[in-house]
């Protein structure tokens, strides 16, 4: 019975959190227009705007795409073990794409999606699964994510992914997140005290 009880608090303990970020993630789909990633409204001081376009979606298509991707890496285990060190690399990869789009890709007028930050957490994902040893899964997730950010900008965005989410496919904001995803990959582990 014991052993049955520590199950359950260790099963909540793991997903109480991600489940929390994905209604999070529905709740805010109202306020687009408020949150959306506009490069003109950005200049104009709305600058909360680099980080929130990461949260909001273009149709529920988009968002259910996202969250697919987001609890399949929970389901692989391949997501953060306590909540505090997922939310900061969610923040962390979320201010890379942010920032990045800002900074390197002056064309990009507007985002919406958590893509970005997926594809860096799949990143980051991959290269711990590399310093595991985990050859396998780090292949299928560093070379899965990568072909298809190397697809959407062959493709210029357009592919079918384009026709379900309404809107071209920022494939800036995958490289952007993927990079950030490798910074922290590779930054020395938190010291626990």
């Amino acid at each position: 019975m014991h052993t049955r009880k520590h199950q359950s608090h260790a099963m909540l303990q793991r997903y109480y959190f991600p489940l929390l970020f994905s209604v999070c993630l529905l709740m805010l789909q109202p306020w687009q227009e408020s949150l959306l990633f506009q490069r003109n409204l950005i200049d104009a001081g709305q600058v909360w705007r680099l980080w929130t376009g990461n949260l909001i979606h273009t149709n529920g298509w988009h968002l259910g795409l996202n969250l697919g991707g987001f609890w399949l890496l929970i389901g692989l285990q391949q997501i953060a073990a306590t909540p505090r060190t997922l939310l900061s690399q969610i923040l962390f990869i979320g201010t890379g794409v942010g920032l990045g789009l800002w900074f390197f890709s002056p064309q990009v007028a507007w985002y919406a999606g958590f893509s970005g930050i997926l594809y860096g957490l799949f990143m980051l994902s991959g290269v711990r699964c590399l310093q595991q040893r985990d050859w396998l899964l780090a292949a299928v997730l560093i070379l899965g994510i990568g072909g298809k950010t190397v697809w959407d900008w062959l493709h210029n965005g357009a592919g079918v992914t384009a026709q379900w989410i309404d809107a071209p496919v920022i494939y800036a904001a995958h490289f952007y997140g993927m990079g950030s995803g490798l910074v922290l990959a590779l930054l020395p582990a938190p010291r626990t005290p």
